[in-house]
């Protein structure tokens, strides 16, 4: 057969199945009367995503960790907004009951947004960073996740879990939140296999940096982390390799890069409300231009190459002088 006949008609194909997706990813169900649990709608993403599937007709269902955050979110509009800590067993244990009367039995997505992030390199990180983190960031979506499945079954709803590119690539300075969205990501695969029997559908969120109270203070969370360390281990050799001098300057030239690279958070918004309401919803989502880009580039390399290019991010080098000298 003719090279180019071949090569012309795969063309087409590509073009074709690109076509095909986009219309299939464009339909969309009506979302005006289901019920929607969303966690995190204090600010952010998960504020954004609140509003936008109120204003497509959705009954949300907003938790909130503060008072103000719940004011708010029942100003916009939302059916109940619980103030809670998720990791509270007791407190999330009470409010499914309401949640259960309110939609009848019958919810169709949760969202799983809220977390939080400790950052620090691992040498100054206390351990109870990576219990607050892991408890809040996995241990909480998978208890609320168990207790809501069955009011997920009827519906054959969604799950969506609002996970980050840290959950598919480990970054430096930040363990405890990686290996917490690394951990969700196992959850999820193994959760969307087992629901598929339902046809509960689970799909994935990785933002890059996004323009929210959470990403724009990260570096300067090192601080309180170099902090807690200090008050618990004042005379330790992992201040040699992160002086207070070195901490001030990493701070500040890498807030000066956030600022540079943070985008709007319409884009984790979108994908949030697509998983929600898409009728046939991914089950991965990387939001952004360098999810999509850098990120998926270090996922997907070898990972010599990958570590070589993570090395460059750490900007100042600790110093190593001390400790190869010893």
């Amino acid at each position: 057969m003719n090279p180019i006949l071949v090569a012309g008609s795969l063309a087409l194909s590509a073009v074709g199945l690109t076509a095909w997706r986009s219309l299939r990813h464009r339909r969309h169900v009506d979302l005006t009367g289901r019920w929607v649990v969303l966690t995190g709608c204090d600010s952010g993403l998960g504020q954004g995503a609140m509003r936008e599937l109120l204003s497509r007709g959705a009954k949300v269902i907003a938790f909130t960790f503060t008072e103000e955050g719940s004011k708010q979110a029942l100003e916009a509009g939302a059916a109940l907004a619980p103030r809670l800590d998720l990791t509270d067993a007791d407190a999330v244990a009470g409010v499914i009951p309401d949640i259960r009367h309110a939609c009848d039995g019958q919810l169709w997505a949760v969202v799983h947004n809220a977390g939080v992030a400790q950052p620090g390199f691992v040498e100054y990180q206390p351990i109870a960073n990576y219990r607050r983190t892991m408890e809040v960031n996995f241990f909480a979506v998978v208890s609320l996740t168990q207790a809501l499945i069955p009011m997920l079954k009827p519906t054959r709803g969604r799950i969506v879990l609002v996970s980050s590119v840290d959950g598919i690539v480990s970054l430096p300075g930040n363990a405890p939140y990686d290996a917490s969205k690394f951990a969700l990501e196992g959850y999820a695969d193994a959760l969307r296999a087992e629901l598929s029997f339902w046809d509960v559908q689970v799909s994935v969120i990785n933002p890059a940096t996004m323009r929210t109270p959470l990403a724009m203070g990260f570096f300067e969370l090192h601080q309180k982390t170099w902090d807690a360390r200090l008050a618990e281990n004042p005379d330790g050799e992992w201040r040699e390799a992160y002086s207070a001098e070195w901490l001030a300057r990493y701070i500040r030239t890498n807030t000066e890069r956030l600022e540079t690279i943070a985008q709007d958070p319409k884009h984790g918004i979108r994908d949030i409300a697509h998983a929600v309401s898409g009728r046939h919803p991914r089950m991965r989502y990387l939001s952004g231009a360098l999810a999509k880009t850098l990120f998926y580039a270090l996922w997907v390399m070898p990972e010599h190459w990958a570590l070589a290019f993570k090395k460059t991010t750490i900007e100042p080098k600790p110093n190593v002088g001390s400790a190869q000298n010893r």
